[in-house]
């Protein structure tokens, strides 16, 4: 047996290719083999101490061999614990024997009942790769001469070695489908995961597969989910991804939350298996005490996705009907259990010469509560059976608070392509802050267009309702003046209003208007005004009686006698003006 101690100087001058990101590998002998992914059991060091093997890693790069292991140390006594001065030293299946450097951020004393991580490395430079046979526990005399060595603890490490990022896990206990709950043997903590949904998704110039894990706490005592990276694999390439809640997530005693994780992706990527990982690290501190960090990731289980990458969400649409409350995922806590919300209005129309189609959501939100609540700011998206998905852009300026036991109004507007009909699409709801900048579905709703309607039906600017009960347009002309001297036309539309409020929501000053518009017989719109339901900066009020609408800037150099008027719901997005077409009077 050869015994290379002399080798640990090496690891003061480590410096591994992968210092800079992680790296990716899995349980395996060598690149390919697996072994089981159960943890090893804990192994008496001391009479006090005991030590359990986390994690190996054994990667071949193309300068050398990295090695790194990480152990679990338990103190079960109720006073702190030296940590005692041990070599941990690896051997190899051909015999040599190794001594890994520690992690200059050890700790030297076991606090009483606790339980606490030592991180070792060294970087051989052999050419061919290594097989790992055992971990052994030396303890090293050097007060008498010749130096004496006690093995205090040897424990088998075969087939429990993480070979890199070519390494395939094939062990069938540490592979699941998508859907099948998991533990983190190594962790030594009661969570279990369960991925429940998966979605891509564009933020800015990347793209992301966003994964949505729930995270249950089996324990008697509160949790923090540790660190985890998750590897998406395409059959060619590794995509990384990382937490994306930047706060720690703790899960109370037999609490479930969700934790979401971004894997960025090219474009085109259509990932075949995801890799959960556990990150590990280990600092060297030189001599003149500059310290290096290195990082690594270790692979724990493969989850195998469906056929093209595509997940079913746990998550699944449910059949709506209009103006009813709608259920969220219980595990949310975007909208608050005292808030309910309904969808009262979902239209889509046509914009003339533009290209496209505009669609208007109408959301009531109701405090069933005795204080203010603050109004949920969750995101909304249509999408079609053929998946595309158009996202909703919401009012401006929608109120900050909601009042105890009133009902108010929020809008979002979306943008479609003229092809699209509306017949049968779902309304996804989101949580847009707890995974920002990624959004996260909270409500999926299967919803159909609500028809345009008549001139004679009431017509419905949801609290309000309003009865056209007759009208008629008058043409005139502005006869040239010094000041103006070509002649203009105007036209006054004088209408019979019946306007009722129908529920008790509030209505302030930033709610949508009316808006009529006088289009020609060529579908041109020469004019346009704004009425409101409420004192809204000098703007017209709506009120029940007649109401007399002038249009005297028309854009047109004659007057026209085929006139038509089209009657809007106008709100104010961050991206403009969205109208809802209302009706049609010929």
């Amino acid at each position: 047996m050869k015994n290379v101690w002399g080798k640990t100087a090496l690891a003061f001058t480590l410096v591994m290719s992968t210092a800079s990101m992680p790296i990716a590998s899995v349980w395996a002998d060598e690149a390919g083999q697996v072994s089981v992914v159960n943890a090893p059991v804990y192994q008496q060091l001391t009479d006090s101490l005991r030590v359990q093997v986390k994690s190996v890693l054994n990667e071949k790069t193309s300068d050398g061999v990295n090695i790194g292991v990480v152990v679990n140390l338990k103190n079960d006594s109720s006073v702190s614990k030296r940590v005692p001065d041990y070599e941990l030293r690896v051997k190899t299946e051909d015999g040599t024997v190794y001594t890994l450097v520690g992690s200059s951020t050890n700790v030297h004393s076991a606090l009483p009942n606790s339980e606490a991580e030592l991180s070792y490395m060294i970087k051989l430079d052999n050419k061919d790769a290594v097989g790992l046979s055992e971990l052994q526990w030396v303890d090293v005399d050097w007060n008498v001469y010749p130096k004496t060595e006690t093995t205090v603890l040897a424990v088998p490490i075969s087939g429990l070695s993480w070979a890199g990022a070519d390494a395939v896990i094939t062990d069938p206990s540490a592979i699941k489908n998508w859907g099948d709950a998991f533990t983190i043997a190594s962790n030594n903590l009661p969570l279990t995961y369960i991925p429940v949904d998966m979605d891509k998704q564009n933020n800015g110039q990347k793209t992301a597969y966003v994964v949505k894990l729930m995270v249950e706490n089996k324990g008697a005592s509160t949790v923090t989910v540790p660190d985890l990276v998750l590897e998406g694999k395409d059959g060619t390439s590794s995509f990384q991804g990382k937490q994306v809640e930047q706060a720690k997530v703790t899960v109370e005693p037999n609490e479930k939350k969700y934790v979401h994780y971004a894997i960025e992706t090219n474009q085109d990527t259509i990932l075949k298996t995801i890799n959960v990982l556990t990150p590990e690290s280990f600092v060297q501190t030189d001599a003149k005490g500059q310290s290096t960090a290195v990082s690594y990731t270790v692979g724990r289980i493969q989850i195998v996705l469906p056929e093209g990458g595509k997940v079913p969400s746990a998550l699944q649409p449910v059949n709506y009907t209009y103006n009813t409350k709608i259920a969220f995922d219980t595990l949310s806590k975007v909208v608050n259990s005292d808030v309910d919300v309904s969808l009262v209005e979902l239209t889509m129309h046509e914009n003339q010469g533009i290209g496209y189609k505009t669609a208007i959501a109408k959301f009531k939100l109701t405090n069933n509560s005795d204080s203010p609540i603050p109004v949920p700011a969750f995101g909304a998206e249509l999408n079609t059976a053929q998946g595309v998905s158009y996202a909703g852009s919401r009012q401006i300026n929608p109120p900050k608070q909601l009042m105890p036991k009133l009902s108010h109004i929020v809008s979002y507007s979306f943008i479609v392509p003229n092809t699209e009909e509306g017949q049968t699409m779902v309304l996804k709801l989101s949580d847009t802050q707890t995974a920002a900048p990624y959004k996260s579905a909270i409500a999926a709703l299967n919803v159909t267009m609500q028809p345009l309607a008549q001139p004679e039906d009431v017509l419905s600017f949801y609290p309000f309702q309003v009865k056209v009960e007759n009208w008629s347009i008058q043409a005139y002309t502005n006869l040239a003046t010094a000041t103006m001297p070509q002649v203009t036309y105007g036209y006054k539309l004088k209408m019979n209003l019946d306007i009722k409020q129908t529920d008790n929501v509030v209505v302030d000053q930033d709610f949508s208007k009316m808006k009529v518009a006088l289009v020609d017989s060529a579908g041109r719109t020469l004019a346009e005004n704004d009425l409101a339901f409420t004192d809204s900066g000098g703007i017209n009020k709506l009120v029940s009686g007649e109401v007399i609408v002038d249009f005297n800037k028309v854009r047109s150099d004659y007057q026209d006698t085929d006139l038509t008027i089209q009657m809007y719901e106008a709100i104010q997005t961050e991206f403009g003006e969205a109208k809802r077409l209302v009706a049609v009077f010929k």
